[in-house]
């Protein structure tokens, strides 16, 4: 995978998102990231282009997201969890984001977004535990289990527990 990075003016966007729409249309697209950069008149977006090395047609296993979450909405998930439960949450995220630019792979190869928040509501603590989540099978287990189940014994437990 290669990584391209574009800085996309906020206050006038349109030659340089031109420059990243055909650069996109160009390539294999893997996954876009992006910032804003908050610095008053001169503020503008931080882009970054991941893509799939090789010619040919992208593999299904690193289609972008519209096709794995076809028909469905978004959920956010500070609305959905409590706060110690999205601080779980926001922490699984960041370390399966750095996880996954360690192994030069998609963040999605790792678990999903609606795993992750399974894995903090059904309060996992055991390989059988993560086992039973949706669409966690026992190869993600035996490579990531130990270190998600290290993440979440650094919290507290959650009240009531």
């Amino acid at each position: 995978m290669s990584m391209h990075f574009f800085a996309i003016p906020a206050l006038n966007p349109a030659t340089a998102q031109d420059e990243l729409n055909r650069f996109c249309h160009a390539h294999r697209v893997v996954s876009v990231e992006r910032q804003l950069v908050a610095a008053g008149a001169e503020s503008f977006w931080a882009v970054c282009v991941t893509l799939a090395p090789g010619p040919g047609p992208l593999p299904d296993v690193l289609k972008a997201s519209e096709q794995r979450g076809a028909g469905r909405a978004k959920v956010d998930y500070r609305e959905v969890l409590d706060d110690a439960d999205f601080a779980r949450y926001a922490d699984l995220r960041a370390w399966r984001k750095s996880a996954a630019e360690r192994e030069g792979v998609p963040v999605y190869a790792f678990f999903s977004n609606e795993q992750l928040a399974e894995i903090v509501r059904q309060r996992v603590d055991s390989a059988t535990a993560l086992a039973a989540i949706e669409g966690i099978g026992p190869a993600r287990v035996e490579r990531y289990g130990v270190a998600v189940l290290e993440r979440l014994r650094q919290f507290p437990p959650p009240a009531g527990a």
